[in-house]
């Protein structure tokens, strides 16, 4: 599979991210840097933490929306991300 671009909502605001997959899981770029990776397990998707990732991946970069804001991956994002891969599987 190759890499695809999404549009997800994030403060009120629309934002574009990359998802790149991996073997076994997503990882999920902004611009120029990787903001983490999500996996699927069983029947629900799960934010990976940053030492479950391969090395040297998960950029130290600020984050930062075009507007200024920090982009988190909470909660409501990953449910929009992981709906967004779910589309791009059928």
């Amino acid at each position: 599979m190759e890499a695809f671009n999404i549009e997800i909502m994030h403060g009120g605001e629309a934002i574009n991210l990359t998802i790149i997959p991996k073997e076994d899981y997503f990882k999920i770029a902004f611009a120029e840097g990787i903001l983490g990776a999500i996996k699927k397990e069983g029947a629900d998707w799960f934010l990976m933490e940053p030492e479950n990732i391969e090395p040297g991946e998960v950029s130290a970069c600020d984050k930062l929306s075009p507007e200024g804001k920090h982009i988190v991956l909470g909660a409501a994002e990953i449910n929009q991300i992981a709906g967004e891969i779910e589309n791009q599987l059928k």
